[in-house]
């Protein structure tokens, strides 16, 4: 199943990015992609659908399913 990122505030105003499926924020070249402004997470979030930013934690076989094949499979 493929990875779906996605952006929580925290209780200071600042954003995160986030695997939904473990509710864990990406790590990025072992840095949380976290205490964003808004624009910066949605941007971080981009980046890694369109493979700019790799997630040091999210399994190698949950971003293989990004982006579905042409049947869905």
């Amino acid at each position: 199943m493929p990875t779906v990122y996605d952006k929580r505030q925290d209780p200071e105003g600042l954003w995160e990015v986030y695997d939904s499926e473990s509710d864990e924020a990406v790590v990025v070249d072992g840095l949380p992609l976290s205490g964003l402004d808004e624009s910066e997470a949605y941007e971080a979030i981009e980046k890694l659908y369109r493979g700019e930013l790799t997630s040091d934690n999210i399994p190698e076989t949950a971003r293989s399913g990004w982006p579905p094949t042409k049947d869905g499979l």
